[in-house]
C-alpha cells in the first residue's frame, strides 16, 4: 500500500462508504499504513460501519482516479452476500428461539449490577436476578 500511495497521481483518492447509512469519508492512507503496515491492502476488504454511531452497515472502499471505482471483485461480493445471508439466517433462528422464552415476561429498565448483561437483567425475574448476582460472586 505504501508504494501505491507514494506513486499515486495528485487527483487520486481513496474513500470509504457505508451501504446502510450512506455516509462517505476520505481514507487516511498514512494512518492505515502506520497501523497495519506497508503491505496492507484495502482490496476486497470491508469493515463494520464506524462512520455513523450505531450503524450496523458495512464500510467498503473505493478509489478515485477521475471516477470512483470499487476496490473489490465480483467474486468477493458473492462471498460477502453469502456471509450476510448466513448471518441474517442465524439471527432469525436466534430470534425464533428467544421470543417464546420472553413471552409473558416484564422488561424492566433498571440498571444491572456491574458485570451483568443489561438485556439479560432486563428480562429476568427477581429470583433469576438473585441467582445472577450470586453466581457473579
Amino acid at each position: 500500500m505504501k508504494q501505491t500511495r507514494d506513486e499515486k497521481p495528485e487527483h487520486f483518492s481513496v474513500k470509504v462508504s457505508c451501504d446502510i447509512c450512506k455516509q462517505w469519508r476520505d481514507v487516511d492512507l498514512d494512518a492505515i499504513i502506520a497501523r497495519k503496515g506497508a503491505d496492507f491492502s484495502l482490496v476486497n476488504r470491508r469493515a463494520r460501519c464506524k462512520l455513523t454511531r450505531g450503524c450496523r452497515g458495512w464500510n467498503r472502499f473505493f478509489y478515485q482516479g477521475g471516477v470512483m471505482r470499487p476496490l473489490w471483485t465480483q467474486e468477493q461480493v458473492e462471498k460477502w452476500m453469502r456471509a450476510d445471508a448466513a448471518r441474517r439466517s442465524a439471527e432469525k433462528l436466534g430470534r425464533e428461539k428467544v421470543v417464546p422464552l420472553l413471552r409473558g415476561r416484564d422488561f424492566r429498565l433498571d440498571p444491572p449490577p456491574r458485570g451483568i448483561d443489561q438485556l439479560l437483567w432486563a428480562v429476568c425475574t427477581d429470583e433469576e436476578r438473585r441467582e445472577l448476582i450470586r453466581r457473579r460472586g
